[in-house]
C-alpha cells in the first residue's frame, strides 16, 4: 500500500512539474510576441504619425495638366540579345518594359537608363545591343554587358539636334 502511494505522489507530482513547465512556456511565447511587437511599433513613432496625419492630412489633387497638351515622351528602338537566354528583366523609371527570356528583344526605350536585372539567374549572361536608332549615341552598337546575378545599368543618351 505504501508503495503505491509513494508511486502515485511522484506521477502526481510529475504532472503538476509539467503543467507548470508548459505554463511558463506559454507566458515566455507571448511575452516574446509582445516584445517583438514594440521592437516593431515604436509608440512614440507610431503618436507622431497619426498626430502628423491629423494635422496635415495629404492632399488629394486633381491633375492640372491636360493630357492632350502633355508632352510625348520620344522613344527608340534598340534591339537586345541575351547570350545564353536568360529570364533577364529589362527596367526603365521601375517598370518592366521587356523580359530576354527568349534570347532576343526589340525594346522601346526613352533617354536615361534601363536596368538589366539579372539576379534571379545563377549563370553568367552576356547582353548584347544588337540594333539600335541612329539618333542614339549611346548605347553603342555591339556594347556588351556582362550579368553574374546582379544588376547592370546602361545609358540612353540621343544625339543632341542644332
Amino acid at each position: 500500500m505504501r508503495r503505491r502511494s509513494v508511486l502515485e505522489w511522484m506521477w502526481t507530482t510529475v504532472q503538476r512539474g509539467e503543467r507548470r513547465i508548459i505554463r511558463i512556456m506559454v507566458l515566455a511565447s507571448v511575452l516574446l510576441v509582445l516584445m517583438q511587437l514594440s521592437a516593431v511599433r515604436d509608440p512614440l513613432q507610431f503618436y507622431m504619425a497619426v498626430a502628423s496625419k491629423v494635422e496635415a492630412p495629404p492632399l488629394e489633387l486633381p491633375t492640372l495638366t491636360n493630357p492632350t497638351l502633355a508632352e510625348t515622351v520620344k522613344t527608340w528602338q534598340v534591339t537586345l540579345k541575351a547570350i545564353p537566354a536568360a529570364p533577364i528583366r529589362v527596367l526603365q523609371n521601375g517598370k518592366v518594359i521587356a523580359s530576354l527570356a527568349k534570347g532576343e528583344q526589340k525594346i522601346a526605350v526613352q533617354a536615361g537608363q534601363i536596368q538589366l536585372d539579372g539576379t534571379g539567374v545563377s549563370q553568367i549572361v552576356r547582353v548584347q545591343v544588337l540594333k539600335k536608332d541612329v539618333q542614339l549615341l549611346e548605347p553603342r552598337q555591339n556594347q556588351i554587358v556582362v550579368l553574374q546575378g546582379n544588376i547592370q545599368t546602361i545609358t540612353v543618351k540621343p544625339t543632341v539636334n542644332p
